[in-house]
Order: C-alpha cells, then sequence, then structure tokens
C-alpha cells in the first residue's frame, strides 16, 4: 500500500474499529454485526486501491469527492452521507524572488533558505493574509482567492515576524534589518521604522488596544513601542535570544520566550507584569527541535507554545502549569498533516503535499488555516463545515 492507501485506510478504520463510538455517533447506522464491520472495511481498502489517484489527498476530502466510488450496497454509504469539505490550496510566490536586498552580488540559483516563508497573520476580519519571507519582502493575500494584493518593499533583510494590530489598522514587521516597521494595513505605505535593538528582530506582536508594540530580538531584549509617538517606552532584559512575544487580552501582563541552541532549542517562557516592567514567573519548557511562538487563549486563561510540527504545549494562566487534555483542542501538524485531538484519537485532517516542507506553525481564523513553507511555498486549507466533527 501507499502512504495515501494506508492514510486514508487508517483514518476510515478509525470510524471503524470503534464499535461503541460507532454506534452512538450512527457513523455506520447499518454496521450491528462483526460482518457488517468486516465488509466496510473490505470495501474501503478496495476504494482506495481502485480510486487511489483521483483521491484527494486530505483525509475529509475523500468523504465527498471519493463518494460515487462506493459500493452502493455498502455501509459505507451510511458514513458519508453527511457532506464535509476540505479544500487545500498552495501559491507559491513569484518564481523569481528578488534577493538582492540580501544577497547583492550575483548568484545563478537562489538559496534554498531565501525561499521560505517565516512567518503568517490573518488580518482581524479573516479576508486578508500577512506573509513574510527571507528574501525580505511582506505580502498581503486575500485569503478568499489567494491571489496577492500587494508587496510591502523596505525591509534590507530578512523578515522574521509580522503581526496585524487588532484594529486591523497596521501591520508590524521584524527583521534582520535590526529595525521594525509599521505599515498601513489598506495602503501598505510604511509609516514609521522603528530602530533600536542591535541585532535582527524575532518577533512583533500588538496589545489588544493596539496602542502599544512589542517586539523580540536576538539582542535579548524585548522592547515595546508607543504606537501613536513611535517611543520605546519599555525595555524587558532577557538572557538569551527572544523567539516570541505576547500581550495577554487585558493588557496587564507580557509574555515572551528565550531560545538557546545546542542540538535542540532550549526554551523558556517568561511572563512581565507590563504596566510595571517587572518579572512574575518563568517556566522551562522541554528541548525541541523548532523554535515555540507563544500566544493567550481569548480570555486569557492559558498560554500556548506552538511549534512548526507537532502539538503544542498548553499551560494554565498565571500559575504555568501543563493542561493535560485542552479544550477545545488545538490543531498542529503532525507528519505533513493538520490534526486534531478528538476524545482521545489524533484526527488527520488534511495532508499536505510530499513537497512542502512546514516552515511556520499553524495559524488559524475561523475555518480557515495557513501554514508557511519553504521553496515559496503557502499553505492554505479550508475546512469549510468544520462543525459537523464536534471539535
Amino acid at each position: 500500500m501507499s502512504r495515501t492507501e494506508k492514510v486514508i485506510f487508517v483514518a476510515g478504520m478509525y470510524y471503524g474499529c470503534n464499535a461503541d463510538s460507532c454506534l452512538t455517533q450512527s457513523y455506520f447506522k447499518d454496521s450491528k454485526s462483526a460482518v457488517d464491520l468486516k465488509r466496510t472495511f473490505y470495501d474501503l481498502y478496495q476504494w482506495v486501491k481502485c480510486s487511489q489517484d483521483s483521491l484527494a489527498i486530505s483525509s475529509l476530502s475523500i468523504l465527498r469527492d471519493g463518494h460515487p466510488f462506493i459500493p452502493l450496497n455498502s455501509p459505507l454509504h451510511g458514513v458519508f452521507e453527511r457532506n464535509i469539505t476540505c479544500r487545500c490550496r498552495i501559491i507559491i510566490i513569484a518564481e523569481q524572488m528578488d534577493t538582492s536586498r540580501v544577497f547583492p552580488s550575483s548568484h545563478d540559483r537562489t538559496p534554498t533558505w531565501l525561499q521560505s516563508t517565516t512567518s503568517v497573520a490573518f488580518s482581524p476580519d479573516g479576508r486578508c493574509l500577512a506573509s513574510a519571507h527571507n528574501n525580505g519582502a511582506v505580502h498581503i493575500w486575500d485569503v478568499a482567492t489567494g491571489e496577492s494584493l500587494r508587496e510591502l518593499e523596505g525591509h534590507t533583510s530578512f523578515v522574521s515576524s509580522v503581526a496585524f494590530s487588532p484594529d486591523g489598522c497596521h501591520l508590524a514587521s521584524g527583521s534582520g534589518d535590526h529595525t521594525v516597521c509599521v505599515w498601513d494595513a489598506a495602503t501598505g505605505a510604511r509609516l514609521r521604522q522603528l530602530n533600536g535593538h542591535t541585532i535582527w528582530v524575532n518577533a512583533v506582536a500588538f496589545s489588544a488596544d493596539s496602542c502599544h508594540l512589542a517586539s523580540g530580538s536576538d539582542d535579548h531584549t524585548v522592547r515595546v513601542w508607543d504606537m501613536v509617538t513611535g517611543a520605546c517606552i519599555q525595555e524587558l532584559r532577557h538572557d538569551a535570544r527572544v523567539m516570541s512575544v505576547a500581550f495577554s487580552p487585558d493588557g496587564h501582563y507580557l509574555a515572551s520566550t528565550s531560545s538557546t541552541f545546542a542540538s535542540s532549542w532550549d526554551d523558556a517562557i517568561h511572563v512581565w507584569d507590563f504596566a510595571k516592567g517587572t518579572y512574575v514567573i518563568q517556566k522551562r519548557l522541554k528541548p525541541n527541535s523548532y523554535r515555540p511562538n507563544i500566544s493567550f487563549s481569548a480570555g486569557g486563561s492559558a498560554l500556548k507554545a506552538e511549534y512548526c510540527e507537532g502539538p503544542p504545549v498548553q499551560l494554565h494562566f498565571p500559575s504555568l502549569e501543563t493542561i493535560d487534555n485542552p479544550h477545545p483542542s488545538p490543531f498542529y501538524l503532525d507528519k505533513d498533516s493538520l490534526c486534531v485531538k478528538h476524545q482521545g484519537p489524533t484526527l488527520h485532517l488534511c495532508w499536505l503535499p510530499d513537497n512542502f516542507i512546514p516552515r511556520t506553525p499553524v495559524t488559524q481564523h475561523g475555518n480557515c488555516f495557513c501554514i508557511g513553507g519553504s521553496d515559496r511555498m503557502i499553505a492554505f486549507i479550508d475546512l469549510d463545515e468544520l462543525a459537523l466533527l464536534d471539535l
């Protein structure tokens, strides 16, 4: 069996093997005996084997796209009668990326690392997506069509982070040129360049009221900027490079992660009293191959550390104790698929193409998800009827 066959077969067995769950949730309305279940598994395997070339790569898409291939007398018709839709779109940025900002000298071929997407962020209304790239560009995309709306130029080195202000008026970007730029989100005009960091900027984040902007840098500091004056009003020192920042929803706290690297990233989460500029609490995270990106839950009762691959770490706030079974379960990437834990098991909702290498954690707005990748790729995943899974 190919990987696609195995994936879809196992996904189908998830619904079939747990008989009690199947019967109570009415996935198999006619499967009330072991004979019916065995026939269902056989039908599913034959369906995948005979029509694998025409199946979508996502285990949700097959519920719709593969329905005509199911034998008419198969109990699988009861499983797939609901029209759950899943669509994965891959945007490939212009074939020739301008790398002159980063590499002034001529090169026959653009280095692979320059073609990566380093950060993605949805606008508050979910209509636009901003992306940062190692070639020094910032793009804004139309989420519905996948078309590029504008390219923001001004950085002279790689861009590592982008963030929309909660009011939707501004977009901030942090760069390897040691600066933070603030842009008009509607026109793409650069409004302000914030100088002060002494080495590249890894992260940017707005406060909930859009009045303040935090930036984290390899110079071991978090700087907080006043959005009206552009002045740096606070500097929080760390003992290692700062990789991520986030304001609490009430604006009282600022969280940051600092990282050192040996064979893997050794990360720590720090929480600061924003008004006083004082340190509150710290928690070390388990070493990971990827750097974490942190965010607060909407209510501010939890902190989440997300990675390019693998389940995120969720912590109670302000104690920073680990949440073992978070609800609702976060979405994440695992072995090239968009996953979510559902009543214990892990559901693989959508499989990404084999040539897609993720470079950012999963970013979500409603039922739309985005992942930045290498080789000029950005993946959009639309789960139009996600509520049917009762997640």
